[in-house]
């Protein structure tokens, strides 16, 4: 595809439409990107599932990285919108003491899914009521985090940083019409109740919820912007990638189709909180972020990065749009001899399938199976672990027993004597 000048995305796009897998996957390698066959053929083939973002945090983002004074308020402003973030102190035990602090803002691509994930659940429930789940770890899973870690460095204590962070801030959305009054909405509620809200007897667990205010859950129901669920995952980990998915799915559909819409560098950079500074990085972040990452996933998004302006073009919203039904061109690969699957082998199999990906890739990664005088049992890394299944998942047990003809359901035991 010499010549093209689409970006990369759309060129690896175009070719797993035309011609199947194998040219795409080969023009990703040729352009040094062998992963962007990955995220093109992920967002592809799904069908669109829908997720929502209010329209003024679509139009405006939060830092994409720690702010050298994370205390101070952020404003921003897009036409007629102004967002503005203020951290405000929470109680906190320092040197076990309690006392008012002030944690500071939100950054990073986290607080992003938090919000999404949010206001998600506020469209697709028509409440202000929003239930993260029974437990911390049951909510980050529902998030979509596959590996979940503690400590320092790990995914809970990062995410739950950026959630306290998010949550202790005052929030304001104004919209100033074509009257000097405007009309404000302060989420002056959005916080983690301070309590558990419900006890779940049997495993012992606490859901926990958060309240949207009513005036601005009112507000989301009318300036919720789509997005697409498939995309959001793909870009979950670059803050500048899912600031310029969301920031064209809000404005590449409202765009009129007489001509194109023409932005200076300087004012993408104040939309992304960039303030002007360092321009030339700037570009060539959300350049490559455009080629690598959102073309990628949004490839009927019309839009020029070019060195000197962005030229954006009325293009379909995300979600307008069918999975693709691909043909594979490719030779078919020589049969290989039937394997006979032992009935141990078939019940780990049909145990994983019960349980879904995401859990069981949390408990069952380390799980063997093996055969003593009373039959098959299921072997894991931890006596934890091994508790753990056996006091959740006995229903998918018995299943899994059952449709393998199994004559009793195996047990669950560890291969080492450790609690953890």
């Amino acid at each position: 595809m010499a010549g093209d000048k689409r970006p990369f995305g759309q060129q690896v796009h175009a070719l797993l439409v035309g011609e199947g897998r194998g040219a795409a996957r080969s023009h990703a390698h040729q352009l040094g990107h062998p992963d962007l066959f990955d995220r093109v053929h992920a967002v592809a083939v799904e069908e669109p599932t829908p997720n929502f973002l209010h329209s003024a945090l679509c139009a405006m983002s939060l830092p994409v990285r720690k702010p050298a004074d994370d205390t101070a308020s952020i404003i921003r402003r897009d036409g007629q919108y102004t967002l503005a973030i203020t951290p405000r102190p929470v109680l906190q035990w320092i040197n076990g003491e309690q006392t008012m602090a002030v944690i500071g803002v939100p950054y990073g691509s986290l607080p992003r899914l938090v919000l999404i994930h949010i206001m998600t659940e506020a469209v697709r429930t028509r409440s202000r009521h929003i239930t993260l789940g029974t437990s911390f770890t049951d909510w980050m899973r529902r998030m979509g985090f596959r590996t979940i870690s503690y400590g320092p460095r790990g995914s809970a204590t990062l995410i739950r940083d950026q959630l306290d962070r998010l949550l202790a801030c005052e929030w304001m959305i104004r919209w100033d019409g074509e009257t000097s009054e405007g009309q404000e909405f302060a989420v002056k509620e959005v916080k983690l109740t301070s309590d558990y809200s419900g006890r779940n007897s049997k495993q012992g667990s606490f859901s926990r919820e958060i309240l949207l205010t009513e005036g601005f859950f009112e507000h989301l129901r009318e300036h919720a912007v789509p997005l697409d669920e498939n995309a959001i995952r793909q870009l979950r980990d670059s803050a500048t990638a899912l600031d310029l998915y969301t920031w064209l799915a809000y404005r590449l559909p409202r765009i009129n189709k007489a001509g194109p819409s023409l932005l200076s560098w300087a004012q993408l950079a104040v939309h992304f909180g960039n303030e002007g500074t360092n321009i030339r990085k700037f570009r060539q972040t959300v350049r490559d972020a455009w080629e690598r990452h959102v073309s990628a996933v949004y490839p009927d998004a019309r839009a020029e990065f070019d060195t000197t302006a962005i030229r954006l073009y009325a293009s379909p919203a995300p979600l307008q749009r069918r999975a693709l039904r691909l043909v594979d061109t490719s030779p078919a690969p020589p049969k290989a001899p039937p394997i006979i699957e032992q009935p141990g082998d078939a019940f780990l199999r049909a145990l994983k399938l019960a349980l879904g990906r995401a859990v069981a890739a949390a408990w069952l990664s380390d799980a063997t199976i093996e055969t003593d005088d009373d039959g098959e049992k299921i072997v894991v890394g931890s006596r934890f672990k091994a508790d753990y299944i056996k006091q959740n998942f006995g229903s998918q047990l018995d299943r899994a027993a059952r449709d393998c003809g199994l004559p009793r359901t195996p047990q669950v035991s560890s291969r080492s004597r450790s609690a953890f």
